[in-house]
């Protein structure tokens, strides 16, 4: 085998041009498939982050049967801050940080009109541990336990009441026990968000504000939960299963939020799509140059068959040269997307915009697997292109082919 790599390995560097040729179709798809899957794996990866860090945590636990009913906000359904159930929690391995939130509506007025609401009691210490973030563009103050009686609320809701930072406005909610109450809150600030639903609905208030609004002390209704970098997000959420028992409901962020998840499917099959296109272009480029190559080097086949070497080998020579052309141009292509991205990288990524006011910052990355299905589906593919030029090479017969040279 060594000899007969050796000469595949020389045929390919005596060959520059059609080399040349070949390599550069395998470049091209790998380079392509590989950028393509750079810009799709860092937008999957702030789809990921946006969820976990901004909206729901990596895992919630609810009371049992909350999760069926969450559109409702059902308050009997509550379970207990602080205490053993927390401490429970914490106890689990792969656990970082765990925030007690009580989900609520109600109505919410600046004393000439009201809208409804949508609302969080929430820690603000302890929130930004598990969801970092949460409340980044904020205009006005944030959440502290030094304005215990203020609310963050989203822009377009503070806009249709004409609410800016200061104003004080009420807040109607009925309780735990059905019955109506009233508190007066003070807007500390407004905050901007990417989804126009939540930003005309959302509000944030400090957790013992809305459970003396709801008459709930020392009571929430949910909590979220931040895993340690690396761990498992799954296996995290079987050992607070365990550790919690049968009355508690554990989800992850994908059971939470399933639209992220079935957008990262269709990513991935855009990408395999594209990627199995290019390759396909690669895969022609490679038969091609093959066969031409077949056809120039009639007398030399010729040659090799009259001094006995076999069919087989001469078969194996041509599928040798494929594979080492494939290998050197998918190296380029590895190589070439691995340096665009990091260039891209330290440019700062890419600034991709939400809305007329809101943008993210894209940062592609390269996945491992993604390099490691692209070149062996490169060689692979290289080697089945090979294949019918080879057999052509092996079928020739000596006299023919040294008489047809």
């Amino acid at each position: 085998m060594t000899p007969l790599l050796m000469l595949a390995v020389r045929n390919v560097a005596r060959s520059k041009a059609r080399s040349a040729l070949t390599t550069g179709a395998v470049t091209f798809g790998i380079l392509m498939t590989l950028l393509i899957g750079a810009f799709i794996h860092g937008t999957q990866r702030y789809l990921i982050d946006e969820t976990v860090k901004s909206s729901v945590g990596a895992l919630q636990v609810h009371h049992k049967g909350y999760f069926e009913q969450r559109d409702r906000q059902p308050l009997k359904l509550d379970l207990e801050e602080g205490g053993a159930l927390e401490d429970a929690m914490r106890r689990v391995p792969g656990v970082a940080a765990v925030t007690p939130r009580l989900v609520f509506s109600g109505l919410v007025s600046n004393g000439s009109s009201a809208t409804l609401f949508m609302a969080q009691g929430i820690d603000p210490e302890r929130e930004k541990q598990v969801l970092p973030w949460a409340t980044q563009q904020v205009r006005g103050t944030r959440l502290s336990a030094d304005t215990p009686r203020s609310a963050l609320m989203g822009g377009e809701l503070a806009t249709a009441l004409g609410a800016e930072p200061g104003a004080t406005l009420t807040l109607q909610a009925t309780t735990k026990g059905g019955k109506e109450n009233v508190l007066d809150v003070d807007v500390a600030g407004t905050l901007s968000g990417s989804v126009l639903a939540l930003s005309k609905r959302v509000l944030y208030v400090p957790l013992p504000f809305a459970q003396e609004l709801l008459r709930m002390r020392g009571r929430a209704t949910e909590y979220v939960v931040a895993v340690e970098e690396g761990a498992d997000v799954d296996q995290v959420a079987v050992g607070l299963r365990a550790a919690l028992g049968a009355d508690y409901e554990v989800r992850t962020w994908r059971e939470l939020q399933p639209a992220v998840g079935e957008a990262i499917r269709i990513q991935r099959t855009i990408l395999l799509f594209i990627g199995a296109l290019f390759l396909l272009i690669a895969i022609f480029g490679v038969a091609n140059t093959l066969l031409m190559s077949v056809l120039e080097r009639t007398r030399e086949i010729g040659t090799m068959m009259a001094v006995g070497v076999r069919r087989g080998r001469i078969a194996l020579l041509f599928v040798l040269e494929a594979v080492v052309q494939a290998l050197f141009g998918a190296a380029l292509g590895v190589g070439g997307a691995y340096g665009l991205v990091a260039l891209a990288v330290t440019r700062g990524g890419f600034t991709i915009p939400t809305d007329k006011t809101q943008a993210f910052t894209l940062i592609p990355e390269v996945a491992g697997y993604q390099v490691a299905i692209a070149v062996a589906a490169a060689t692979v593919g290289a080697c089945l292109a090979a294949v019918s030029p080879a057999l052509r090479a092996a079928r020739l017969r000596p006299v023919e082919a040294l008489r047809g040279a």
